[in-house]
């Protein structure tokens, strides 16, 4: 189960402090799929980043799987999001000196998984995602799509505990956006992983069990 108490963020910038998260609480059930939605500045990423702990909140808890985020060290903090999580960026975000397959491999070989267990892991992905024959190509030159599936499977290559998607769809069109939710959400069902989505796309509300609705850093309502 994923935990948000009472969290609170803040930033400096040039017009002072922008509250992102605003005293935000939420609940998510182990192994379901839930989605943060609002508009542009909404809170959305800021809140996705807390639970990953790539940003930490001023006040407030986060508790992963009993794991109280908000308070491990960077050492066990980065222990922990190399061993249980799973990031999809926007942009994907590959290495761009990897290959499809290394970059795939990567979450693997940081975990200590080699040899043949790696390989076939690395190749059944490749099937699940329809790029076996571009196992050898480089980032560059793949197309958007195929970008975000290489980054879905390397996301969930060594099985995490919750995958973290923040808006995986943004720069696709629709029926491309709709094949990466339905892969990523097909591949997290094979290992009862959760998903915690961000995203401001209303059609992608069908893929979920639970929408947070944020504004202005603050929680509105669940549907």
């Amino acid at each position: 189960m994923i935990e948000v108490r009472n969290i609170s963020k803040t930033f400096r910038s040039g017009r002072g402090v922008v509250n992102a998260i605003n005293r935000v609480s939420i609940t998510i059930r182990a192994g379901s799929i839930a989605a943060v939605m609002g508009k542009s500045g909404s809170g959305k990423s800021t809140l996705l980043n807390c639970v990953g702990g790539i940003d930490l909140p001023e006040k407030g808890e986060i508790h992963c799987f009993g794991t109280p985020v908000h308070r491990l060290s960077a050492k066990s903090l980065s222990r922990f999001q190399r061993r249980h999580l799973g990031f999809v960026f926007q942009r994907g975000n590959l290495l761009s000196y990897l290959t499809v397959a290394q970059n795939i491999g990567l979450p693997l070989a940081l975990n200590g998984i080699g040899g043949k267990v790696r390989q076939a892991r690395i190749e059944a992905l490749l099937e699940a995602i329809d790029l076996l024959s571009a196992a050898g190509a480089l980032p560059h030159e793949l197309s958007g799509g195929e970008t975000q599936r290489v980054s879905v499977a390397r996301a969930i290559a060594h099985r995490p505990k919750l995958l973290l998607a923040d808006e995986p769809t943004s720069n696709l069109d629709t029926a491309t956006g709709d094949r990466i939710v339905q892969l990523m959400v097909g591949l997290a069902a094979q290992t009862g992983c959760t998903i915690l989505m961000a995203t401001h796309d209303r059609d992608l509300a069908r893929f979920t069990e639970k929408i947070i609705e944020l504004k202005d850093g603050k929680r509105t309502a669940d549907s």
